[in-house]
């Protein structure tokens, strides 16, 4: 018994290989891991806050303030 089923084995690898049907670079890829919202609590946290350059912090509503240390 084990004999026949080596030897359907064997006749499977004899099969000459096929050739490639697709390619790589075809078709289009839409990130679907990307489209997901940041899910941890206070991952968007930073978008309150400033950001600062040199002396000066510019606010996303595009109000600037100058530093004086």
């Amino acid at each position: 018994m084990m004999t026949n089923e080596r030897g359907k084995w064997l006749k499977e690898l004899e099969q000459p290989v096929k050739p490639k049907e697709w390619h790589k670079m075809s078709g289009q890829y839409h990130c679907p891991e990307l489209s997901l919202p940041a899910v941890r609590a206070g991952a968007d946290n930073h978008a309150e806050h400033p950001s600062r350059r040199g002396n000066t912090l510019y606010y996303r509503d595009g109000r600037t303030e100058r530093v004086t240390q």
